[in-house]
């Protein structure tokens, strides 16, 4: 399945409707520097255009909603098919808003999660959509550096302890989802291959701080299928910020021990 399935939805006064194309999430950050009447046109070529045409979100690598009542363009393509840091997807999405003036382009964070939500639509509309992610390892943590330093991880976390120790790890394999769900329990739990300073040359898709003395937690992501509503339940009076992509927020309040040097773009 090189290149995964890409699901298109386009919205109009007479409801949604479903297109999908096998390997279309290799194409799709090409194929949306076409403009919209290009764009638009192509996708009502694809295979569906139905209001039930959803493959299961185990195949999906890639979503496209375009809402024409409001010009408003959703995407989101999976890191091993798309630019593989945050700078990378911002100078791409400046790209698209030049190719699509007037629209809100917007990077959906959440997927196809982001995408029922529009649509309001329960998120069992996909099959397997709603399935929970896998409970965290007692040892959840990788190194937060490979050898390669330009090699980032799925997900980078930094955790402060109750006595103000801090530790950063990440994930090579996990989305945040599966830390914000788990709760701030296990994430305190000491990590043996965690360190106390990190040093990257490139921004990973996501990543979470996790302060307990201040009982707050914020996140960066560009990649975080959940549901928000789930999390206040989860982490009982704690804060928590989603910063949308805006990791120099979080790398702040991290502080001098995460340095993170992205490439220029």
């Amino acid at each position: 399945m090189s290149g995964g399935h890409a699901h298109y939805v386009i919205v109009d006064r007479g409801g949604h409707r479903v297109w999908s194309r096998d390997r279309g999430a290799r194409t799709l950050q090409k194929d949306l520097l076409s403009g919209p009447d290009r764009t638009i046109e192509f996708v009502r070529a694809q295979k569906g255009g139905t209001p039930n045409f959803w493959m299961n979100s185990v195949w999906w690598r890639a979503v496209l909603l375009l809402d024409l009542r409001h010009r408003l363009l959703l995407v989101q393509i999976a890191d091993d098919v798309c630019a593989p840091s945050v700078p990378e997807i911002r100078a791409w999405l400046r790209a698209v808003r030049a190719a699509w003036p007037g629209w809100d382009v917007r990077w959906a964070a959440r997927g196809l999660h982001e995408v029922m939500d529009h649509l309001d639509l329960p998120y069992d509309t996909v099959r397997y959509l709603d399935d929970p992610p896998p409970p965290l390892a007692e040892q959840w943590a990788d190194p937060p550096n490979d050898d390669d330093l330009t090699e980032m991880p799925e997900t980078l976390i930094a955790v402060r302890n109750d006595e103000g120790r801090l530790s950063l790890a990440s994930t090579w394999t996990l989305t945040p989802d599966a830390a914000l769900l788990a709760g701030p329990e296990p994430l305190l739990v000491p990590q043996e291959q965690a360190t106390d300073t990190a040093v990257l040359e490139g921004v990973p898709w996501n990543g979470l701080y996790v302060d307990a003395p201040a009982r707050r937690a914020d996140w960066w992501a560009t990649d975080l299928p959940l549901d928000p509503r789930r999390l206040p339940a989860l982490w009982p009076d704690w804060t928590l910020t989603d910063h949308g992509d805006a990791y120099e927020e979080v790398a702040t309040l991290i502080g001098p021990n995460l340095l993170i040097q992205p490439p220029p773009t």
